[in-house]
């Protein structure tokens, strides 16, 4: 299998990759990610081997570099979670008999392709593509597994912060950490840390939630605007914690929020409910994936007539917007 993207890209493959082993116990299932996503690869159980790739991400793709790698992988079979032609391209030329992805301007290069449903997750068009190979038996619940030693410790992190006393437990990321390039547009897919800290607040004062902050150290400077107006009681674990560890801590958590991050995808693989905020990009297809996973998606403002056409933005989503989401799943 090759994915490229980035961390929720390598996680939205989980659901396709337990089928295929579901469907081919004696198979050997390579995965080619991105260089960026090796340390979340080793932990996808049906992955044998994980080959990282660097260049391997969005549409500059490098495809002679792939090409190489694939002819000397030998494979039977390649499953293309990928955009752009390059990939499919490295596919043909380098061989392989049965190569399936995503149909498209490429569809004359594969074998075997599906097509992307309206309002459809990518996980739920990548996991179509098991159907390609002969397997019907659909897995559908992304899994990612830290290790016992990253869950000991995210035991002990927990009852540091004094909030594993058993009450409802909310990890909140105020950024776009794990991101594949957070710093590029980051801005216009985070909420505002000051209704983030307003949301923590509610949530404490009506449920009697404990707050967990999360994130990679891009985050920290959106963690710390948001503490200025945070008085519900919290833990700042923003850029702390290894990602092993992190997936731990969030596994014990009741619920995560954030906007358009992949700590969306990693708390649906480690079974915790999600409430995703978004505006510019599609939740539909960008949250997490499953029937436990909420989206609260802005709405671009109508377009008049020879007008500009008009974006959705972050700004338009509400606290009560988010807070409703978030009560309807806890």
């Amino acid at each position: 299998m090759v994915v490229n993207g980035g961390m929720a890209e390598t996680l939205q493959t989980t659901p396709l990759l337990r089928t295929l082993r579901a469907g081919h116990p004696t198979a050997r299932i390579v995965l080619v990610c991105p260089t960026t996503a090796v340390e979340l690869a080793d932990g996808i159980p049906p992955v044998d081997v994980v080959v990282p790739l660097a260049g391997l991400r969005g549409r500059r793709t490098g495809g002679l570099h792939l090409w190489a790698t694939l002819r000397g992988l030998r494979l039977d079979s390649v499953f293309l979670c990928t955009s752009g032609s390059a990939p499919a391209t490295a596919a043909y030329f380098a061989g392989i008999p049965q190569r399936s992805g995503v149909g498209g301007g490429i569809g004359l290069l594969l074998t075997g392709r599906v097509k992307p449903r309206r309002s459809e997750n990518q996980a739920e068009t990548w996991l179509r593509l098991a159907e390609v190979a002969g397997v019907h038996q659909q897995l559908h619940t992304p899994v990612y597994e830290p290790g016992p030693e990253a869950r000991r410790r995210a035991v002990d992190v927990l009852h540091g912060s004094g909030l594993g006393d058993g009450r409802l437990l909310v990890a909140i990321a105020p950024g776009a950490g794990y991101a594949e390039s957070p710093g590029a547009g980051a801005s216009e897919t985070v909420w505002d840390p000051e209704r983030w800290a307003h949301l923590a607040n509610l949530l404490a004062q009506r449920h009697g939630a404990g707050i967990l902050l999360v994130g990679s150290a891009h985050d920290r400077l959106a963690a710390e605007h948001m503490k200025v107006d945070l008085r519900a009681a919290a833990t700042d674990l923003v850029g702390e914690v290894d990602l092993g560890t992190l997936a731990g801590v969030i596994a014990r958590c009741d619920l995560l929020v954030g906007s358009d991050t992949p700590l969306l995808q990693l708390a649906a693989a480690m079974d915790t409910p999600t409430v995703g905020l978004f505006g510019p990009t599609d939740g539909a297809r960008g949250g997490g994936y499953g029937p436990a996973h909420r989206v609260v998606q802005a709405i671009a403002p109508p377009r008049y007539e020879d007008g500009i056409a008009n974006v959705a933005t972050m700004d338009q989503i509400r606290v009560e917007d988010v807070l409703a989401g978030i009560e309807a799943s806890i």
